[in-house]
């Protein structure tokens, strides 16, 4: 009788932390604002670095620029899929 109690008891105790899902997260990680944060930052320089560098520094910014898009269509998507608040 004693097994079934204890039995019991950790289902009780254990259960609802696993079969529950987990609450969307309040916001974004701090991570991707720091990269988003980042890339806007390497941005803003390259756009000041002056010089063609053979088109490489335009496509480097063209590169960033998606970047920042991909993240901010990241956020989009876990709002809508309730990932985050």
């Amino acid at each position: 009788m004693k097994i079934a109690h204890l039995f019991l008891a950790v289902t009780i105790l254990v259960a609802p932390g696993t079969l529950l899902p987990q609450p969307p997260q309040r916001d974004v990680p701090g991570e991707v604002d720091s990269a988003r944060n980042a890339l806007k930052q390497a941005h803003n320089e390259l756009q000041h670095a002056g010089g063609e560098w053979g088109g490489h520094r335009v496509k480097a910014l063209q590169h960033i620029q998606e970047a920042i898009t991909e993240l901010n269509e990241a956020e989009k998507w876990a709002r809508e899929h309730h990932d985050i608040k």
